[in-house]
């Protein structure tokens, strides 16, 4: 289940949506300021987080269960929910009467879509921006991660993504002097930071990976920032025919706050038949395999058992198993 923190008040459809623990607490410290509101605030998570880094906050939700929901789950002296319409005048009124230095907002949106659309979310991100600019400038909303940045080029913002365990969580836009960048992804645990270069960079491919591959997070392909990181890294990217699966390389491994953002591997060896794999899994001791290209998710076990069959059960070193083009590589996760 997903960590929404120590709360009691909420129902399956509030975790579905709710904002991860961690998230909440990323976004408290760098939206730290005096006074701040929570737009569509559902029955929270993200506002509790709040109430730890600034002096006033205050919650607004239309939603009159999760309002009294929120109200239990966070009774903090500094911390007020109002149960109303965000784009209500009178509800506008009151947040202008608080004088907040930042506006938060998380709307509402389809659980599933095909494409991601911004007409879908509610309310109007338009006629959001439009009544609470005039608040102030300092506005963050959380926008679908997988939405096309091509449907946010009108405007001004910050587009940060967030990364938790090397995957994609969140897209946060940032408006006024919220805006550090034009886009960059963070890991929400270590903070880890890449912001989008002003200048082209083009980083070398490789056809054939070196002593280390790096799988890199979701997040930072999904922001086009790969040519970022791998000059951050000092690596090459590795080249691929699996046009889903994007990894650099490099013969050199240091400690950096940046490998937050990616997964490194040791290469083993590098195979061209199944029988090759089984024996060098066997030389080196593994047991176990984790697959790491593109297959049917019904086929994953499958082909994965066919694999470990072969090995010896006792043995718990676990390898990943890479397929670069026409090759396999074996790995080792560092």
């Amino acid at each position: 289940m997903k960590n929404i923190g120590k709360i009691k008040h909420f129902n399956e459809e509030d975790v579905r949506f709710a904002t991860p623990k961690e998230v909440a607490e990323y976004r408290a410290n760098r939206l730290k300021c005096s006074r701040i509101v929570d737009l569509c605030c559902g029955i929270g998570v993200q506002t509790g987080a709040f109430a730890k880094t600034c002096e006033q906050v205050l919650g607004i939700e239309i939603d009159e269960r999760k309002v009294d929901n929120a109200k239990k789950n966070f009774p903090d002296e500094n911390l007020k929910f109002i149960k109303g319409d965000v784009l209500d005048e009178k509800v506008i009124e009151k947040i202008k009467d608080f004088s907040p230095n930042i506006i938060f907002c998380d709307p509402e949106r389809l659980a599933e879509e095909k494409e991601r659309n911004l007409f879908s979310i509610k309310p109007d991100l338009k006629k959001l921006i439009d009544a609470y600019s005039k608040i102030t400038k300092n506005i963050c909303i959380e926008m679908p991660p997988r939405m096309d940045l091509e449907k946010l080029k009108d405007f001004n913002c910050e587009k940060e993504y967030l990364s938790i365990n090397n995957k994609l969580n969140r897209l946060d836009i940032y408006f006024g002097e919220l805006k550090k960048s034009e886009i960059s992804v963070v890991d929400v645990f270590s903070e880890a930071r890449i912001e989008k270069s002003k200048k082209l960079i083009k980083t070398k491919s490789v056809k054939a990976p070196l002593k280390y591959i790096f799988e890199i997070s979701e997040a930072i392909v999904k922001a086009d920032l790969i040519n970022e990181f791998a000059g951050k890294i000092n690596a090459l990217i590795l080249e691929n025919k699996d046009k889903n699966k994007v990894f650099l390389t490099s013969d050199y491994f240091e400690e950096d706050d940046l490998l937050s953002l990616c997964k490194p591997y040791k290469v083993i060896r590098i195979c061209n038949n199944l029988n090759d794999i089984i024996r060098i899994l066997k030389l080196k001791g593994f047991g176990k395999v984790i697959l790491k290209y593109s297959i049917e998710p019904k086929n994953y076990w499958k082909e994965r058992n066919m694999i470990e069959n072969q090995l010896n059960k006792n043995m718990k070193k676990e390898a990943d198993l890479f397929r670069i083009n026409n090759q396999f590589v074996i790995g080792e996760e560092v």
